[in-house]
């Protein structure tokens, strides 16, 4: 779905070039959400798990647009420990905003759980060309008993 809308974005960019007589960038130009964010993530202990998110060159993920979800709904959360972002005035939003690049790592304490569940992490990025991707949801099944195997889906 989101290469349809990037496809669908790239007349909307010509026009606006044409217009503005500006360069404009295709939708073809753009990685699609999950090559531009690539996720991971595991169980480190029997009680914290790591999200990982490597962002491509050019991209960035909003500190405040990510959020995590368990299932099944037994499963208690901390609050995630984030690694120190950038921040950046927004012109999207009109505010200032913590942004990541690069390698993040998300540590995300696990109060209680069965031995294994689902973890849904939503986040949101942008690349610096101008595009603004819809939120974006991850999914890893993890097993906290056996901490040293798991992947992400």
């Amino acid at each position: 779905m989101t290469t349809f809308l990037l496809r669908c974005l790239a007349p909307l960019l010509l026009v606006f070039q044409g217009f503005c007589g500006t360069s404009a960038v295709a939708a073809d130009d753009f990685l699609a959400p999950e090559q531009a964010f690539r996720f991971d993530a595991r169980a480190i202990d029997a009680h914290h798990v790591e999200v990982v998110f490597n962002v491509a060159d050019g991209y960035y993920l909003y500190r405040e647009r990510f959020a995590f979800a368990a299932e099944p709904a037994t499963v208690r959360l901390g609050t995630p420990v984030f690694p120190p972002g950038k921040i950046k005035y927004d012109e999207t939003f009109g505010k200032k905003l913590e942004t990541h690049r690069g390698r993040v790592v998300i540590r995300v304490p696990v109060d209680s759980a069965p031995a294994a569940f689902i973890l849904t992490v939503t986040s949101q990025g942008c690349a610096d060309a101008g595009l603004c991707y819809a939120p974006m949801h991850s999914t890893a099944r993890l097993s906290m008993a056996n901490a040293s195997n798991d992947t992400g889906l």
